[in-house]
């Protein structure tokens, strides 16, 4: 990945991040479920809330947390 479109990625993880209510368990549960759906993690979560904090994001903030959750 090129360092351009690294940081790219990082700007669009924290506004995507910026989206997501912590204190209510939003940005935990669109992690466990991403990380369900692509890293092969078996985690706790709530489809319909995580489907339903993913149309807060735009595709592109959509792909980085992607991008974010494989790596962690």
């Amino acid at each position: 990945m090129k360092r351009k479109s690294q940081w790219i990625t990082l700007d669009l993880v924290i506004e995507a991040m910026q989206k997501l209510d912590v204190e209510n368990g939003e940005r935990k549960n669109v992690l466990a479920f991403i990380q369900s759906c692509y890293c092969g993690r078996v985690r706790d979560y709530d489809f319909d809330a995580a489907l339903a904090s993913l149309h807060k994001l735009t595709p592109e903030e959509q792909h980085a947390l992607v991008e974010y959750a494989m790596s962690v």
